[in-house]
């Protein structure tokens, strides 16, 4: 089995939850809704072409690896919005400011600094993706990648690899770090036994010690609509295929 594996650390990072309201929380993992719209952003494909996210969606298995879980913490948060208006759509933040009709939003955010994750991505059944293309993509994003929110940008390059494995712990196993990854995960409170979380129906992936449902599947991009999703969890370090 291929797979393509890349690393994701950030200084400052947020991994959101489903947000609504006033509290803006997040999970402890990134959601395989926020990675399929990293790789959707490197590849150049817009929020608007529900049929590429789609295609993401239904040709890939997905898994991530908690190097380190970081720190989580709560920042309140003030902005300043325009009023909601049928057909009025604000080009640039500098337009918002300048409308007559400014309120102020209060938000608690959750972030989360110094988390290291890796994320693995191999093809399912009758795909017509090319992870090739994706690792192509990866070393040369076409729009500005970050963690969670634009102003947390990626604190390390993403060092994509393609490798060759039996199973998805081999493969985890099997990825070559850099030295710079090594150096960081030195610095951070890394896992001593980082858990793994995957597709629960993935082809490759190790016995489930708890399955969790999580609504990060993609229904419609451009509508912004999310579906459930189980999520299977075990370690790497202690578990069989």
């Amino acid at each position: 089995m291929r797979f393509l594996l890349f690393t994701l650390y950030a200084p400052l990072g947020s991994l959101g939850d489903i947000a609504v309201g006033e509290r803006r929380m997040g999970w402890a993992r990134p959601g395989r809704s926020a990675i399929f719209g990293l790789v959707a952003a490197a590849q150049g494909i817009d929020r608007k072409n529900d049929p590429a996210h789609l295609a993401l969606e239904t040709g890939l298995f997905y898994a991530v690896k908690t190097d380190a879980p970081g720190q989580p913490f709560i920042d309140y948060h003030t902005a300043q919005m325009p009023k909601a208006k049928r057909d009025r759509v604000f080009a640039t933040r500098r337009e918002e400011l300048a409308a007559d009709d400014l309120n102020t939003v209060l938000s608690s955010r959750e972030w989360r600094s110094d988390a290291f994750f890796t994320i693995a991505l191999w093809l399912r059944p009758n795909s017509q993706l090319d992870l090739s293309d994706i690792k192509a993509a990866l070393h040369r994003p076409f729009f500005t990648l970050y963690l969670g929110r634009k102003s947390a940008p990626l604190g390390l390059p993403l060092n994509a690899q393609i490798v060759e494995a039996d199973n998805i712990i081999t493969a985890f196993a099997a990825r070559m770090q850099t030295v710079e990854e090594e150096a960081v995960l030195k610095q951070v409170d890394a896992a001593s036994h980082p858990e793994i979380a995957f597709d629960n129906d993935a082809e490759g992936a190790p016995t489930a010690w708890r399955v969790e449902r999580r609504r990060d599947a993609i229904v419609s991009r451009t509508r912004w609509q999310f579906g459930d999703r189980l999520e299977g969890i075990a370690s790497p370090d202690r578990s069989k295929p």
